[in-house]
């Protein structure tokens, strides 16, 4: 199957239609409407922009490729067993979205062949931007970390491990800044060279497959915080959807050193 074929698909038809119904209910919500806000069983808001995008993405996909599998952050599993799985979270962030802070959350779509990452798209869709993987982008100028913006979600509540706790509090103290809040759209600009490298931890499938390729077509650096490099990693789709990722990202291979030097072995 074409991959150009998959990608304009994607640009053309399931990024706009999620990014219209996104863009509506956040419009609908910071007037004050009901939005079908709910909390799920691993304690994470949804509403019914995630739930909706979700359906119109998955119809979408199997009216054009009723033979593909789909992984949903909604709706679960459709087909695992296909060579070519989409993965989807049609709100990524929704933490921010319910707090009103645009260009704080994002779509992300992106499909794997036979366990590798083959395809991917971000949306910021209140501001309109989108990263796909089929596009390069100029990255700027390598900084080393003190000078380093560094985005990180949440850098209080991903690294769960003491180790892991010091490491992170080591990047804060040594880079420039650390931009938090951003979710997908934080490696989203680490590609547009708005930041130097994004770190996250406790990461689903759904949240990391989608930007690998966005990443690595251009020329970033995609490591686990082991330093194990994602270019190379196949997903086993039985149990991939079920487990945990740490990512760092950076313009340089020396970037992601830096950072990796900064975290502590585990001690059992």
């Amino acid at each position: 199957m074409n991959i150009e074929e998959l990608l304009a698909f994607t640009r053309d038809r399931l990024l706009p239609a999620a990014d219209e119904i996104i863009r509506n209910s956040y419009d609908s919500y910071c007037k004050g409407n009901d939005i079908g806000v709910e909390t799920k069983s691993d304690n994470t808001p949804a509403t019914n922009a995630d739930r909706e995008a979700e359906k119109a993405l998955r119809s979408m996909i199997l009216d054009y490729y009723p033979h593909h599998g789909i992984q949903g952050e909604e709706f679960g599993a459709y087909n695992p067993d296909s060579n070519w799985i989409w993965v989807l979270d049609p709100l990524d962030g929704t933490r921010e979205f319910l707090a009103k802070a645009p260009g704080n959350f994002g779509i992300l779509i992106g499909l794997l062949y036979k366990g590798q990452t083959c395809l991917g798209a971000v949306s910021d869709p209140v501001n309109c931007k989108h990263w796909l993987s089929g596009i390069s982008n100029a990255t700027g100028d390598t900084n080393k970390l003190e000078n380093s913006i560094v985005a990180c979600t949440n850098p209080e509540g991903m690294f769960e491990t003491r180790a892991l706790r010091q490491g992170i509090l080591s990047v804060k103290d040594k880079a420039r800044e650390i931009k938090t809040g951003l979710n997908c759209l934080g490696f989203a600009m680490v590609v547009d060279g708005t930041f130097d490298a994004a770190i996250e931890n406790n990461l689903k499938a759904h949240d990391l497959i989608p930007l690998l390729p966005v990443m690595l077509n251009a020329g970033i650096s995609v490591v686990d915080l082991d330093g194990n490099d994602y270019a190379k990693m196949r997903f086993d789709t039985n149990d991939a959807f079920t487990g945990r990722y740490g990512v760092v990202a950076a313009k340089s291979q020396s970037l992601i050193d830096e950072i990796l030097d900064c975290f502590p072995e585990e001690v059992d």
